[in-house]
């Protein structure tokens, strides 16, 4: 990256490679940076989600900016989330690096994490004038936020709210994901 005459190495997951296809293109980017020791480290990312993301799992005892951009690289954020959540091994393993005693420990440290994440940034909408936003609506607009079409999304909800109507937006959304999965 050049950024006033000065050049910067950017690591990125690997399907963000593509990204920057003619030298020159301009493109949008958010970035991390890390600095260790004596040296100063910038990671890219397509979205703010893939950023949050990795930041979680860089949070997780064991896993550094390696092993996560190793994950990025295999999983989009709701794939990451819906394996997570349903504590599904045999997926998070298919990420390279990421073993059986890996994957639990990503499993029991991020858990309960991801509701939490999801509700604080990705189900936080602006209230209208007028009063509340429903659930079913914050859940919709969380799941449209991780790249699903609003149909798609909508209707994962309603499913949700039709098997329990007495969860918690974190159970809905957690529902909602796994219908997801299954279609």
């Amino acid at each position: 990256i050049n950024i006033g005459g000065i050049g910067f190495s950017l690591e990125m997951p690997p399907a963000g490679d593509n990204l920057a296809s003619k030298v020159g293109q301009e493109i949008t980017l958010y970035t991390r940076l890390m600095i260790r020791d004596d040296e100063l480290y910038l990671y890219g990312f397509r979205g703010e989600e893939e950023r949050k993301l990795f930041n979680l799992i860089i949070g997780v005892s064991g896993f550094g900016p390696r092993l996560a951009l190793s994950i990025l690289g295999i999983f989009s954020v709701s794939q990451f989330y819906i394996a997570v959540l349903e504590e599904n091994i045999a997926r998070l393993c298919r990420a390279p690096g990421i073993g059986r005693k890996a994957a639990q420990r990503l499993i029991l440290e991020l858990k309960e994490k991801l509701p939490q994440a999801l509700s604080a940034a990705d189900l936080s909408v602006e209230q209208p004038a007028g009063g509340a936003v429903s659930a079913i609506d914050e859940i919709t607009e969380a799941l449209c936020a991780l790249g699903y079409s609003e149909a798609e999304a909508s209707a994962a909800v309603h499913r949700a709210v039709e098997e329990d109507r007495e969860a918690s937006r974190e159970e809905l959304l957690k529902k909602a994901l796994k219908s997801m999965a299954r279609d």
